[in-house]
């Protein structure tokens, strides 16, 4: 019998009792295949009839798999508190499929239309506050200039007047964008 040292090192690197490792629900899976697959070999009338006697037996990796996954099963499921027909339909049981719904091309056009109409409604809901306070601001400074009399030029009044206009512009790019939106998302079912 052939002994790999490179298997005994790692048994020594194995973590210590208070460093519990659990094992991913795949490594599991496969353990529990491992040994429905010994017990159904140690069980059959072929291996019977073989006059094989090593070392370790099936028996003892059967009985190394199911200490194994008595230690990591977080249910505790322990071989012994099933029958075999309950631990055979047990190990069979299929694990969930996920389902991804794929969106067809008249639902991507309206997604990219609604995330778009929302965008450009954000920034012109921006933008209108931005040309308000401007307006606010130079309609302002216009009272003052108007407070020095005889040397009062019109120059803010026509600022305040280009800051309304783009503010009343921004309202309206803001109004397209949400009616577009809404009607993008009108045609969308609640799911």
């Amino acid at each position: 019998m052939h002994i790999n040292l490179r298997n005994l090192e790692a048994i020594n690197e194995l973590p210590q009792e208070n460093e519990k490792v659990m094992l991913n629900q795949n490594q599991l899976r496969r353990l529990e295949a491992s040994s429905r697959w010994l017990r159904e070999i140690q069980d059959s009338a072929e291996f019977k009839q073989l006059e094989y006697y090593p070392d370790v037996t099936l028996g003892d990796a059967i009985q190394a798999v199911g200490e194994l996954l008595d230690e990591h099963d977080p249910c505790n499921y322990r071989l012994s508190n099933f029958t075999d027909d309950q631990w055979q339909k047990y190990l069979e049981q299929k694990p969930v499929l996920h389902i991804r719904r794929v969106k067809t091309w008249p639902e991507k056009i309206s997604s990219i239309i609604l995330d778009a109409a929302s965008e450009v409604a954000l920034l012109s809901l921006i933008t209108t506050s931005f040309m308000v306070v401007g307006t606010i601001f130079c309609h302002g400074v216009n009272r003052i200039e108007q407070s020095r009399g005889e040397q009062y030029q019109p120059t803010w009044i026509y600022n305040a007047k280009i800051f309304e206009g783009s503010a009343i512009a921004s309202i309206a790019v803001f109004l397209g964008a949400s009616l577009t939106g809404a009607c993008a998302a009108g045609g969308k079912q609640d799911d």
